[in-house]
C-alpha cells in the first residue's frame, strides 16, 4: 500500500520529488499505513489477546462459518394468528390508530419490508407466501424440501403528542402558528419456526420510533405511524442479524491499542462514523441459579476515527478514551455497532 502513495505522488503530472520530500511521504504514509497491513508497525502491546472472551468470539466464528457452508433454508412469511386481533375494530387510542384502513395499510408496510429484509439474507431462499409448508410429490421421487415459516405481527401502535418537546412557531399564511412535536410508536414481533411449524427458532421484537414536528392547524397523517412500524422492523431484524450474522470481534490493534480492527467491514454494511461498543462474554448466576453468559462492555469507539480506513472485510476504529496503562479493547474482544439514530 505504501508503495502505491509513492506512485501517486512521483508520476502525477511528471512531478519529481527530492529526498526530503520523499522522506515527509513516508513518514506520512507509514503514520496509519502500519495498522491497515498490519506490517512495519506493530508497538508494544499489539499482540495482547483477551484470554478471558476468546473461547466465546472462536466459536461464534466457527458456527457462523458452519452456517455459511450450509444451504440456504427455503422460507415462507406469513401473517402471526395474533395479526386478527391487531386488525380487529378497536375504541382505544387516537382516531388514525383506530382506523381500520390505517392499520391494513401499516400490516402491508410491515409485509413489504419484512421480505425485502429476508430477501438480502443469505441464510434464507424467500419462497412465495401461497408455498404449501410441505410439497407434495409423486411416489418414488426424492423427499419433499420443507419449508421454515416466519410469522410477523404487529402488537401496539401508538400516538401522542411529546411532552418533553419544545413548542416552536413557524409562519402559516402571515400567521403565527404553533408547532408540537408528535411520537408515533409501534411494536412489532418476528418469529421463525421450524418446518413443523410449532417449535420456534427465534422470536425478535423491535420498538419503532418516529418523531415529527406537526403544526396544530394541521391533522396527523398515517405517515407517522408508517415511520413507526418501518422503523420496528429494522430493529427487529438488526436482532437476528446481531444474534445469527458474523460475530464481531477484534482481529488486530495498533499504535498500542489506540486503534482496533474490527472483523466485518463494508460488505456487511459498516459505514465510517458509526459507533461501537466493545465488550466481553461474562458467566454469571441467572435468576434460576444456573449459570448464564451476558456481556460485561470494556469500551467504545468510532469506526474511521482518525481518518482510520473502512475495508471490505475489515474496518478500524478509533478507540476512545485511550489509556495505555489500562487497555481493554484487545484481540478477540467482541464488540456490537450501535444503530444509528434517524433524523426525522
Amino acid at each position: 500500500m505504501t508503495s502505491n502513495v509513492f506512485v501517486n505522488f512521483t508520476h502525477q503530472k511528471g512531478l519529481i520529488m527530492n529526498k526530503s520530500m520523499f522522506a515527509a511521504v513516508v513518514v506520512v504514509a507509514l503514520s496509519f499505513t502500519g495498522c491497515v497491513s498490519y506490517k512495519g508497525i506493530a508497538e508494544k502491546g499489539d499482540d495482547l489477546v483477551d484470554e478471558a472472551n476468546q473461547p466465546y468470539a472462536s466459536a461464534a466464528q466457527t458456527a457462523f462459518e458452519a452456517r455459511v457452508k450450509a444451504p440456504p433454508r427455503p422460507v415462507v412469511i406469513n401473517e402471526a394468528p395474533g395479526l386478527n386481533q391487531f386488525l380487529a375494530p378497536t375504541a382505544a387510542g387516537h382516531p388514525l390508530c383506530r382506523n381500520l384502513d390505517v392499520r391494513k395499510e401499516l400490516v402491508l408496510a410491515f409485509k413489504g419490508q419484512l421480505r425485502e429484509k429476508v430477501a438480502g439474507i443469505k441464510d434464507f431462499k424467500l419462497l412465495d407466501e401461497n408455498t404449501p409448508m410441505v410439497e407434495v410429490v409423486a411416489e418414488g421421487d426424492a423427499a419433499p424440501p420443507q419449508n421454515y415459516l416466519m410469522t410477523y405481527n404487529i402488537i401496539s401502535i401508538e400516538l401522542r403528542e411529546n411532552a418533553g418537546g419544545s413548542l416552536a412557531t413557524g409562519l402559516a399564511g402571515g400567521k403565527v402558528a404553533a408547532q408540537k412535536f408528535w411520537d408515533a410508536i409501534a411494536k412489532v414481533e418476528v418469529r421463525l419456526f421450524k418446518p413443523n411449524g410449532t417449535d420456534c427458532i427465534f422470536s425478535f421484537t423491535g420498538d419503532g420510533l418516529y418523531r415529527k414536528m406537526v403544526d396544530e392547524n394541521n391533522p396527523l397523517t398515517k405517515d407517522l405511524l408508517l415511520g413507526a412500524v418501518k422503523d420496528a422492523v429494522d430493529k427487529a431484524m438488526a436482532g437476528y442479524a446481531e444474534k445469527f450474522g458474523p460475530p464481531i470481534f477484534v482481529t488486530d490493534t495498533c499504535q498500542n491499542g489506540r486503534f482496533a480492527r474490527l472483523s466485518v467491514g463494508s460488505k456487511f454494511g459498516v459505514q465510517a462514523a458509526q459507533k461501537v461498543e466493545f465488550f466481553f462474554n461474562k458467566v454469571r448466576k441467572g435468576v434460576s441459579g444456573e449459570d448464564e453468559v451476558a456481556r460485561q462492555v470494556v469500551g467504545s469507539g468510532v469506526i474511521g476515527g482518525g481518518k482510520a480506513p473502512v475495508e471490505d472485510d475489515g474496518a478500524w476504529v478509533k478507540v476512545d478514551d485511550y489509556n495505555a496503562d489500562k487497555r481493554t479493547v484487545l484481540r478477540w474482544t467482541s464488540a456490537r455497532i450501535l444503530p444509528v439514530e434517524k433524523k426525522k
